[in-house]
């Protein structure tokens, strides 16, 4: 069951970016007679940037993109962490999988109207979000309230192995073997991979970009003619 702070957020930032600030002032105030100390939580919450109320909207409406995105990026997260350990990983296909999810949610942020820089941020945060265990639930419940940035997508550095810990001066050493390392060749393909999904992507959206607008031209001078 949702902690109390967790259901006031979740419902919160359901309702419309400007109507957040009001909700919120008043929620808390509502709530300080009972639980000062929830009281302070909820009138402590961010205001949502565009682009995150875009995403918190997107959720509450229809869920079910953003779900299966977030599936996509787990299994995209485990397939990376295979390839890292050099075991054997369908990495492409996840790759490919998780992608094709992201265009989905593309396009329903397309409808709504976004400006070309908070869809690109809205982009970006789901790239980030989608594959990082401890945002996907922020993703999943639409309580999301800033934009997410990263070097780039693909390998998240959270998921390289750990070294070992430092055993004691007097403690034996350790029986086990240790892990082999990553392949070097097979991390600079990835990477190299990687850099090259992600400018093909942007010149995709680009692309598709123009091509709306191109058809947006064509069903307006097709209305213009009818007229004439």
């Amino acid at each position: 069951m949702a902690d109390p702070l967790q259901r006031e957020r979740q419902k919160l930032y359901a309702k419309g970016r400007d109507e957040f600030t009001t909700a919120r002032n008043a929620r808390a105030k509502a709530l300080k007679k009972d639980d000062p100390e929830l009281a302070a939580e909820v009138a402590k919450l961010p205001k949502p940037s565009v682009a995150a109320a875009a995403l918190n909207a997107l959720v509450h409406e229809d869920p079910s993109e953003v779900r299966a995105l977030i599936q996509s990026g787990k299994r995209l997260r485990q397939a990376q962490e295979a390839a890292v350990k050099g075991k054997k990983a369908d990495l492409g296909g996840a790759v490919e999988e998780h992608r094709s999810a992201l265009d989905r949610v593309q396009r329903d942020l397309r409808r709504r109207k976004l400006g070309g820089q908070t869809l690109e941020r809205a982009t970006q945060t789901l790239r980030v979000a989608s594959v990082d265990p401890e945002l996907q639930p922020l993703l999943e419940r639409g309580v999301l309230h800033e934009d997410l940035a990263s070097s780039g997508f693909g390998l998240d550095p959270g998921i390289v192995p750990k070294r070992p810990a430092k055993t004691a001066p007097n403690a034996p050493p350790p029986k086990a073997p240790k892990p082999p390392k990553p392949d070097p060749k097979l991390k600079q393909a990835l990477a190299k991979a990687e850099r090259e999904l992600q400018a093909a992507e942007k010149r995709a959206e680009s692309a598709l970009r123009d091509l709306e607008q191109a058809k947006e031209a064509v069903w307006k001078a097709r209305a213009a003619a009818g007229e004439s």
